[in-house]
């Protein structure tokens, strides 16, 4: 089996346990790259309708139920002639590994342990489970502490009717109840029972019963009473040891009634240690009683023992019928001989009569005559406080149940509910359930900082936040898109609590705006239209310019017509003024033929750049004046072209030389 892909998707690891009926496997899910737990039915199983039946009706059982507290079932599958179950992998010890490693346990980690597997049984038991095989071998630990009960394989629907299998009681024998040794009826009362059974050895290290058969074993379980937890573990406190011996009555109905009523008392054993021994009433059964052949018989074959067991069984029961016989005969012989003794006996039985008659009625007076107290106000008090309140009133403190609810309003710990409301009048055993705060609902701030305002809105309403404790608070960000969020409050990762107040900053559209022409501005009115537009001036940087008048705006660092963000940033030249002397040069262009035309053109070179001042046809020998700016320490220059030919050069110094 090991490196086979079961449905195409399951690569078989290695092998981790193994039961009567399938053997178990860790294997890789492929597809969602985790590790599972695969169950595959034994192969001398496959072709046995029934062995397959009852496989198939344990993944029916398991996967109807979904607690913390029981393993996940994720898939069903039959490849071949194997057919096998896919179950959540739980990384840790078996509870059997456990107490065989450090057994007796500490108290209040057996106590956590056996709470954990009643919220796993209370569940089952809801959805008309009743688990039948309950056992430190089918309970997993995690690293984490968290208690998973496995292995429905013989658990089956509370409406079915017996639980023996071809004559053969399924289960182990070691932590079997009564009715289950008897072959009889099984119900939730069962797995108390057995849970009772597991408690007993993680705080003594022992079990109850047992024996060198399984015959033997079960016996016990029907007529034996076990040795007392505290004698074996006299440290342990006497609320924990009630538990236990109420848990093992070897009458269904002296046992709590449900699993949660045991975690309820589990809740208290620890706050309560000192309280007077339960004492179970006697429970008087056959004094013969014929047990089918248990855990001994596989499918259709008798197991070592199992034949030899059942005939000094079935030898047991003809003696008991032999000395019955003889006993009838002996006493018909007397009866013969003596009339008296019949009356004898009829007197007595009617002396008992009256006697139980009367212990009755002492009984029935005493149940009436329960002391009547009233209900105190024990709401905004610690469950402590509560307790000893009630006590203090009259109440019974072993009928007094917690239960926990999360709060906003009221601290961990105080009473926000009874079911008895105050000023009430009832009976002092009357049972009374007292809600206790535990506190406002811890929940871890989520990271939303780059989601979107929906995204944002959605993660928190998956955390049951209600929308009217979100605030949204929008603030213009160039770097973020507009919708983003950009800041929170409370941090990721925070703790808090449904009713926490949450604000939000979500990053705002930054309007545009086109950058104006500011050429030949005065400076504080270039910087007065910037500022009306949202724009800032980052610097100004002052040049010579030989038109443009100091104090005003030569250009701007973006060239006009540029869109631009509220909020940036524009750098203004602006000019001081030109440093530079104004020339006026007369230029004589002559024409090269007397009466001819001649095309002139003049470029002058100054300050301010190229220019082509004049371009124009001409007849006879004309003059112009040139206007040049010379800068200091700079020459100007003036072209002359006649008919595109370069006539000559005329320099114009800064100093007019």
């Amino acid at each position: 089996m090991i490196g086979r892909k079961l449905g195409n998707r399951y690569e078989v690891i290695e092998r981790i346990g193994g039961g009567g009926m399938a053997v178990v496997f860790r294997a890789l899910d492929t597809l969602l790259n985790r590790h599972v737990s695969i169950k595959v039915l034994r192969a001398q199983f496959a072709t046995d309708e029934e062995f397959v039946r009852r496989f198939r009706r344990e993944a029916q059982a398991a996967a109807s139920l979904s607690h913390p507290n029981v393993v996940n079932i994720y898939d069903v599958g039959m490849e071949g002639e194997d057919y096998y179950i896919v179950m959540e992998f739980v990384d840790g010890l078996t509870l059997k590994e456990v107490i065989q490693d450090r057994a007796p346990m500490p108290v209040s980690e057996a106590i956590d342990v056996t709470k954990q597997i009643c919220s796993a049984l209370g569940h089952a038991h809801e959805n008309n489970i009743v688990h039948r095989d309950i056992k430190p071998h089918n309970i997993l630990i995690g690293k984490d502490g968290r208690v998973k009960v496995t292995d429905f394989g013989i658990a089956r629907a509370i409406t079915s009717n017996t639980i023996t299998q071809d004559g053969s009681v399924l289960g182990s024998v070691h932590y079997f109840s009564p009715e289950q040794a008897r072959g009889g009826i099984t119900d939730v009362k069962s797995d108390i029972y057995s849970l009772g059974v597991v408690l007993y050895e993680m705080v003594t290290g022992e079990l109850p019963f047992s024996g060198e058969t399984p015959i033997s074993v079960a016996l016990k379980h029907l007529q034996d009473h076990f040795m007392e937890p505290r004698q074996i573990n006299p440290s342990l406190p006497q609320s924990v040891e009630n538990i236990v011996l109420k848990s093992l009555a070897k009458d269904p109905t002296v046992r709590y009634q449900s699993a949660r009523e045991m975690q309820r008392d589990l809740e208290k054993a620890l706050l309560y240690p000192n309280v007077p021994k339960f004492i179970p009433p006697s429970f008087d059964d056959q004094s013969t009683i014929q047990v089918p052949a248990v855990g001994l018989r596989q499918h259709g074959t008798n197991a070592p023992g199992a034949v030899e067991a059942e005939e000094q069984s079935s030898n047991h029961v003809q003696e008991t019928r032999v000395n019955r016989e003889q006993t009838s005969g002996e006493w018909a012989d007397k009866k013969k001989k003596s009339f008296w003794k019949p009356v004898v006996w009829l007197f007595a039985v009617f002396l008992l009569l009256g006697v139980g008659a009367v212990a009755a009625y002492a009984i029935v007076t005493n149940y009436m005559s329960v002391q009547d107290v009233e209900m105190p106000d024990v709401k905004g008090k610690t469950f402590d406080e509560a307790v000893k309140e009630l006590d203090k009133a009259g109440l019974d403190v072993q009928n007094i149940h917690k239960e926990e609810v999360f709060d906003d309003t009221a601290p961990p710990g105080t009473v926000i509910n009874q079911d008895q409301y105050a000023g009430k009048t009832i009976k002092a055993n009357r049972e009374v359930t007292l809600t206790v705060s535990k506190g406002a609902e811890k929940l871890e701030m989520p990271d939303l900082i780059g989601k979107t305002k929906d995204q944002a809105a959605d993660l928190l309403k998956q955390l049951k936040i209600p929308a009217g404790k979100i605030t949204f608070e929008e603030k213009e960000e160039k770097e973020k898109p507009a919708g983003t969020v950009i800041g929170q409050n409370p941090d990721p990762e925070v703790s808090i609590s449904p009713n926490s107040d949450i604000k939000l900053t979500v990053a705002k559209a930054i309007p545009t705006v086109r950058l104006p022409d500011l050429t030949d501005t005065a400076e504080e009115d270039a910087k007065k239209k910037l500022s009306d537009l949202g724009l800032k001036v980052s610097q100004v940087v002052t040049s010579t310019h030989a038109t443009i008048k100091a104090g005003h705006v030569i250009r701007t660092s973006y060239p006009p017509g540029t869109e631009m963000k509220k909020g940036e940033s524009v750098e203004l030249i602006v000019s001081k003024g030109p440093e530079a002397v104004k020339r006026t040069v007369e230029v004589v262009v002559p024409v090269p033929n007397e009466g001819e035309k001649a095309k002139v053109k003049l470029v002058r070179r100054d300050m301010r750049g190229e220019q082509t001042v004049k371009e124009e046809t001409i007849t006879k020998e004309t003059k112009y004046n040139v206007e040049c700016y010379v800068a200091k320490d700079q020459i100007a220059s003036i072209e002359v072209y006649i008919d595109g030919q370069p006539e000559r050069t005329i320099t114009v110094p800064y100093d007019g030389e």
